[in-house]
């Protein structure tokens, strides 16, 4: 066994596109300690991997969420696919009762169901939205 570090992806220099700007950050304790932890996770320097976050966000390639709201998402999530099936439900019974097929009670109820299901959820989720902001 050896004692040695375990390697940091370092990202090639490229001469055609130097950075030269340089922005200094600020944590406490806590904060650097989480960085700290995410940098050592993907295998990055503190520097690097704050670089990297800061730029991904500012070009939107991901967009950041506060733990409390992570919940809050999920059911916004949850509830689109939700209405996305609903929707594929609902043209399925369109096609049948279009081709002057017959289609159960027992089926509308349930599209039904989850229509009335799904939008209450999106109507909770929008209040709490609009209640939580700023």
């Amino acid at each position: 066994m050896t004692d040695e570090k375990p390697r940091t992806r370092r990202r090639e220099r490229r001469a055609d596109n130097p950075r030269r700007h340089r922005v200094n950050l600020a944590y406490n304790d806590a904060e650097l300690a989480v960085i700290q932890v995410a940098a050592t996770v993907a295998g990055m320097k503190v520097a690097a991997y704050a670089a990297r976050a800061a730029l991904a966000v500012a070009k939107e390639e991901v967009s950041p969420a506060p733990v409390e709201y992570k919940d809050l998402l999920r059911t916004l999530s949850d509830a689109r696919t939700a209405a996305n099936r609903i929707g594929v439900n609902l043209n399925q019974i369109a096609k049948v009762l279009n081709s002057e097929g017959e289609e159960t009670p027992e089926r509308l109820d349930a599209v039904l169901t989850r229509v009335q299901t799904t939008i209450q959820r999106l109507d909770d989720a929008t209040v709490r939205v609009m209640m939580e902001r700023p």
